[in-house]
């Protein structure tokens, strides 16, 4: 699977647009080439910090299978899970702390099945998520991308 983002690819810089320095909007996505048995998708994107607990800024899955992009400041397509920062069902910009380049991950999951969950959408975190995609998922793409703070 192909997956970037609008004006950022795998190894590049994360737009300051989608940071708390700027406005802080969703980033738009787009993504090609999934398996032809995908039936939806799924997105998450986190950053292990110093500290070493995960700081998670989208959880989000049942993007319909044809669907194939996600516009900047997207709030209607799939279905949010909630972020780590503020516990929002919700994207929520990464505002890092400290001195030096983050690395974000933002993973792109093809699956076979809708992830089985069994909490409302208000509960349910990045790793309730993978948990209910286990053994759905036909194809994944991962983008690191890093941002500095000014």
């Amino acid at each position: 699977m192909k997956f970037n983002g609008n004006g950022f690819n795998h190894n590049g810089l994360y737009p300051k647009l989608y940071t708390c320095d700027s406005l802080g909007i969703s980033p738009g996505l787009q993504w090609s080439n999934a398996p032809v048995a995908t039936t939806s998708y799924a997105i998450t994107m986190y950053t292990i910090p110093p500290t070493g607990d995960k700081h998670v800024y989208i959880v989000l899955y049942n993007i319909p299978s044809n669907v194939s992009s996600i516009p900047d400041d997207s709030k209607s397509i799939g279905v949010f899970g909630i972020n780590t920062v503020n516990g929002k069902t919700s994207y929520t910009p990464p505002c890092s702390q400290g001195p030096g380049a983050k690395v974000y991950v933002l993973t792109m999951y093809a699956l076979n099945a809708p992830p089985t969950i069994t909490v409302p959408n208000s509960q349910v975190t990045m790793d309730i998520l993978l948990a209910g995609m286990k053994n759905k998922i036909l194809d994944s793409a991962v983008m690191s991308v890093t941002y500095t703070r000014p």
